[in-house]
């Protein structure tokens, strides 16, 4: 318990120093009047589930792939199946057409081979991941008459509990060559860090949702998420802390960019942070809590097609 509250303190600190930040900057152009939100505190806000915006139901599928740095083993590819729950804010950006809009919603899902439609290839490994987390997104987007193009970048927390419906034992002497006895039982012992428990990471997503009316639109979207064996309250903390730093940073730039180009916003915005997000998702699948010297997580990347109806 005193972990966990250790855990929220350093992250509301972090997300208050952000937005004092921001809030100095705001002051520092004089008064200037902006229409729109982009320094606000709900965008960088985690825990302030406010339940204001429009309520929304996402519907995704997918299709993705599973890895461990350490695993010689390979896993089937996966199906995705995922409802998600929130609350959508859309305004406008200095004019209307330029939107500025953010999302916070729950979400679950299933990722398991029997959900893609291709069986799996000899010696592939096939599992069934079910998932729980929360995650906000947010961007600027281009309104053209009746439609919407929104580019957006994602992050969350989640939940997994993965089953593993083969192991290594099971054909490693299947394979041409066969696979040294030795590696099957490392690799199931990795899996066994996994296998049937709870296990807390976190994701990223970069996506562009089209809005053909005020009620529906079509996503699509690529998802990295991690997955810890293992938690490690102070080298998460460090390692989150590091990139919400960096992310905080470039949030700054491209807010500068997006007061004196208004038009280059959505593009920049989309391409910076979603690049970030995966540089940092690259260097986790060695390092679990990046830069500090930890085990390799389980690592899932999928790209998802989506429909999202607003009430």
């Amino acid at each position: 318990m005193l972990r966990k509250l250790l855990f929220c303190a350093t992250v509301l600190f972090f997300s208050v120093n952000i937005n004092l930040l921001a809030q100095i900057e705001r002051d520092s152009t004089g008064g200037k009047e902006r229409n729109n939100n982009f320094y606000d505190w709900d965008n960088y806000e985690w825990f302030g589930w406010e339940f204001h915006g429009k309520p929304f139901i996402e519907l995704n599928y997918g299709i993705g792939s599973a890895k461990h740095d350490k695993l010689k083993s390979k896993f089937a590819d996966v199906g995705l199946a995922e409802i998600k729950l929130g609350y959508a804010t859309q305004e406008s950006f200095y004019n209307d057409n330029i939107i500025d809009f953010h999302d916070k919603y729950s979400f679950g899902s299933k990722l398991s081979a029997d959900l893609k439609s291709s069986s799996a290839k000899l010696g592939e490994m096939k599992s069934e991941l079910w998932r729980f987390g929360f995650a906000n997104r947010s961007g600027f987007g281009y309104k053209i008459g009746a439609i919407s193009i929104l580019p957006y970048h994602g992050s969350g927390f989640v939940w997994s509990k993965l089953d593993m419906n083969d192991y290594p034992a099971k054909f490693y002497f299947l394979l041409n060559p066969p696979m040294d006895i030795l590696d099957a039982q490392k690799d199931t012992d990795i899996l066994n860090r996994y296998h049937d428990a709870f296990r807390f990471g976190t994701l990223s997503e970069g996506g562009v949702r089209f809005e053909v009316a005020s009620f529906a639109s079509l996503d699509f979207a690529y998802e990295a998420a991690v997955i810890f064996p293992r938690y490690v309250f102070w080298k998460h903390a460090g390692s989150l802390i590091i990139e919400e730093g960096t992310m905080g940073v470039l949030n700054h730039f491209i807010g500068k960019i997006a007061d004196s180009s208004p038009y280059a916003a959505p593009i920049v915005n989309f391409f910076l942070k979603n690049g970030l997000s995966y540089a940092f998702f690259s260097l986790k699948k060695a390092n679990m809590n990046w830069p500090f010297a930890t085990e390799a997580p389980l690592t899932y990347e999928t790209i998802k097609v989506g429909f999202t109806f607003t009430f």
